[in-house]
């Protein structure tokens, strides 16, 4: 009929958009946070990004070869999926642990399900989480920064001579105080993966994402307050002030999993109001896992969890509203409860009795 619509599967994009654009859009992003890794770990950091790329492109190019398929390297993805890959690694993290982390993004987390955005998991997120569950140790163990580390770090040799360093997460998770100011955050003077170097250049790319319509900002900010509202009703013991809600916010890898994973338009609901529920829902999870689980990665593992259930969101909120329960009317009707509630008797019946004619 004519009157009917049709629903059309994600993604979705404005009409000067395309599919490429948007992805070239957020690898441009991710660039926007090599030049401090590059300039704190030396030329390492460009051979890990282009390991994880060519990795992750490689796997795509035989699945497709292996399976008759199309190739559909061109579209960008794979080396999207590889390069963040790469940057969620240790600048001292050994090569195979880039290639197992992209390709197995790829070949796990991305073609099994059909390719492109048809897969309900993030394939970066994917990899990542497998890197961490099934070699921890050398996940989240970075080198620590000091005037002479870029020259420790060999492109191709051996770094076991670099002095190791925790996360801001895993020394809290072990009873101790960082120690770090703000500043260090800022200026990317903390140990970590290479993508969370500088909470500044994290800060322009998530607006570089915003100006070009690749950031749904509504799951952000709420996964943001939900990390910082946890943060604070569930402290790390022995922390001076609410040092400890910075350390959960800037700390690893939370704020680059919220500005890459949760506010993915591809993999978030599509409503707004679904959008802030799910991304506070997955800020809350991050922190449960950071404090109680056993990774510290609680960001990731929280958006690969709640992707599948996106679309779930924006039900649930398409039904609230058909039947009534929307923001706005939830509001009047409580301002009416209220105001009722404040009037005198005598206001209330001549209320009534104006009703009534």
């Amino acid at each position: 009929m004519a009157g009917e619509f049709m629903q059309s599967s994600a993604p979705y994009f404005r009409q000067s958009d395309t599919q490429l654009s948007s992805t070239v859009q957020r690898i441009c992003a991710l660039c926007i946070l090599l030049p401090l890794p590059l300039l704190h770990y030396g030329w390492r950091v460009v051979l890990m990004a282009v390991f994880g790329i060519l990795s992750a492109v490689g796997a795509e190019a035989l699945w497709n070869l292996l399976a008759k398929q199309k190739q559909t390297v061109s579209d960008m993805t794979a080396l999207e999926t590889g390069l963040t890959c790469a940057l969620l690694m240790p600048a001292c993290a050994h090569y195979p642990l880039v290639i197992f982390a992209a390709a197995s993004a790829m070949i796990i987390g991305k073609l099994p399900f059909g390719g492109r955005f048809r897969t309900p998991f993030i394939p970066a997120a994917v990899g990542y989480c497998l890197a961490a569950v099934c070699f921890p140790a050398e996940t989240f163990t970075y080198s620590r920064l000091d005037g002479t580390v870029a020259a420790k770090l060999s492109v191709f040799g051996s770094n076991s001579g670099v002095s190791p360093a925790l996360s801001q997460i895993a020394l809290l998770r072990g009873g101790k105080d960082p120690l770090t100011h703000i500043g260090e955050f800022l200026l990317g003077e903390v140990a970590g993966p290479l993508g969370t170097a500088s909470v500044v250049l994290l800060v322009i790319a998530a607006v570089w994402l915003i100006f070009t319509g690749n950031l749904a900002w509504q799951s952000a900010v709420s996964f943001l307050a939900a990390v910082a509202v946890f943060s604070f009703a569930a402290p790390y013991h022995g922390i001076s002030g609410y040092m400890y809600i910075v350390y959960d916010l800037l700390g690893g890898s939370t704020l680059f999993c919220c500005v890459f994973f949760a506010a993915y338009l591809n993999y978030c609901p599509k409503l707004a109001t679904a959008r802030l529920i799910w991304g506070g829902i997955c800020g809350a999870i991050a922190v449960l896992i950071q404090h109680f689980g056993s990774v510290e990665a609680g960001g990731a593992f929280a958006v690969l969890m709640m992707t599948p259930f996106s679309d779930s969101f924006d039900r649930m909120v398409w039904h609230c509203r058909s039947k009534g329960f929307t923001y706005r009317q939830i509001r009047h009707r409580l301002g009416e409860r209220i105001s009722y509630r404040m009037k005198t008797q005598q206001e209330r019946e001549l209320d009534e009795f104006k009703k009534t004619q």
